[in-house]
């Protein structure tokens, strides 16, 4: 259980950031996230528990240190520079995306998914605990795998974009 821990997350409303929101959330975390836009107001909607900031207008670094871990999804040096200002002197960054930092507190977070992982994952899924956002459901064609790349070039999917079989 993670009670007691504050935990934030840099690109809350990415794929990987939305699930480990939601991981937090149910080990008992006290839980923020950046987002932007759309972002954001899916955080806000979905998820109230969690303190949500707008990436491009506000500080994660205004209140100090404060956080026990941050989990960074983006990996710019802005935002971990950031991570590190708002990171308690005896907690974790973890990155996967950033490989390496001097600063001690820095832990490259990659992991190759394994059964129990993907297991979890899925569990957490179907009954409910975990949800995933889906921008649109297709039937798997050649036209709309175009479609979907095109739009995944112009920006503003909102989501997943699922092609089914069948």
């Amino acid at each position: 259980m993670l009670t007691n821990v504050f935990w934030f997350t840099a690109g809350g409303s990415g794929s990987v950031g939305l699930m480990a929101i939601q991981a937090a959330l149910n080990a008992g975390a006290d839980v923020s996230a950046t987002a932007s836009g759309w972002g954001l107001q899916m955080l806000r909607e979905k998820f109230p528990q969690v303190t949500g900031f707008d990436y491009k207008t506000d500080d994660i670094t205004a209140n100090g240190a404060v956080y026990d871990a941050v989990y960074d999804t983006v990996g710019s040096e802005r935002v971990l520079a950031a991570s590190f200002k708002a990171t308690k002197p005896n907690g974790h960054v973890l990155s996967i995306v950033a490989r390496s930092h001097r600063d001690p507190r820095f832990v490259h977070f990659f992991k190759q998914a394994s059964g129990e992982t993907v297991q979890t994952l899925l569990d957490g899924l179907s009954s409910g605990r975990f949800i995933s956002v889906i921008d649109s459901k297709l039937p798997l064609s050649a036209d709309n795998v175009r479609l979907d790349y095109a739009r995944l070039q112009q920006g503003g999917v909102h989501g997943k974009l699922i092609l089914t079989v069948g």
